[in-house]
């Protein structure tokens, strides 16, 4: 890799850990707590991604990728598996894949596209259906508390619920708001790292960012969030519906194929933190 290649990485990594290291110190996480996660991810990358090649790594060879010694190696295995074993792995929000289902399941979307009303329980449709098909073992009952909680639902009828949100986003620092940010930003980076690939087997992702040509003030801001509400999630609805009915009537499965790629799309409105010009050593006092 070139100096100047090299020393942009480390400058782009820096800018991409204030934030994440914000949120760690933020929670109580000290820096031994993110080294020895990020010990992990470079022993998993190294006998995944580049030495593996669907045989054992030899652990000589991990060790000489990522300059730890055998110990340490085995060390973060042992972590590692005791992370996989804990049940906040890959914690996903029942109401979210309720809410998503009532707009996108083809049972449950009118003829123009919008998700029906639906009665609490009933011989047709009804939303203990839909709770069982998208969130099995979660009580019916809880789910509704949820989404009337939130405002994603109101009553129109004796025990009939219309759908008024079609995303579910918890404002707290909860375990299933962790994991979805944990997705986010891995999807991104996912994204980046296979297009700037020197040699991929498919083509470049789509990837694209809109950037605002002059500082705005609080008021415009407002606005342009206001903007991005409404035209960026209908742009978003669009695209999640065509990609859970046209796509597949367009495209069906064919005979020998087998599923196993997931996609998606992301849209968010970014605020660039101010510029923080002070030096490090000018902000902490030696003593």
């Amino acid at each position: 890799m070139p100096d100047n290649v090299k020393t942009a990485l480390s400058v782009s990594i820096r800018r991409l850990l204030r934030p994440l290291v914000k949120i760690m110190l933020r929670e109580g996480m000290s820096y031994s707590n993110f080294a020895a996660l990020a010990q992990m991810a470079f022993v998993e990358s190294a006998a995944k991604d580049f030495v593996g090649s669907g045989a054992k790594a030899p652990i000589s060879s991990v060790c000489e990728l990522t300059g730890l010694t055998s110990d340490e190696v085995l060390g973060s295995v042992v972590e590692q598996e005791r992370f996989d074993a804990s049940e906040i792995i890959d914690v996903s929000n029942p109401c979210a894949r309720v809410l998503h289902g009532w707009h996108n399941d083809k049972d449950y979307v009118g003829p123009y596209g919008y998700p029906v009303d639906l009665v609490m329980e009933g011989p047709a449709l009804s939303l203990t259906k839909l709770a069982k098909r998208h969130a099995p073992g979660v009580p019916p009952q809880m789910i509704l508390n949820e989404l009337r909680r939130i405002g994603a639902v109101t009553e129109v009828g004796a025990n009939v619920w219309k759908a008024l949100k079609q995303d579910y986003i918890e404002p707290s620092l909860s375990p299933e708001n962790l994991g979805r940010m944990a997705s986010l930003v891995e999807s991104l980076l996912s994204t980046l790292e296979n297009n700037t690939r020197k040699t991929r087997g498919g083509t470049a992702l789509f990837e694209r960012t809109m950037v605002v040509d002059t500082p705005l003030t609080d008021y415009q801001l407002a606005d342009l969030h206001s903007y991005m509400t409404v035209f960026g999630a209908r742009f978003l609805h669009r695209t999640d519906a065509y990609a859970a009915v046209e796509l597949h009537e367009k495209m069906p499965v064919k005979a020998n194929d087998q599923p196993s790629i997931h996609a998606g799309v992301q849209c968010f409105l970014y605020v660039e933190p101010s510029r923080d010009t002070k030096r490090l050593r000018d902000v902490i006092d030696f003593g």
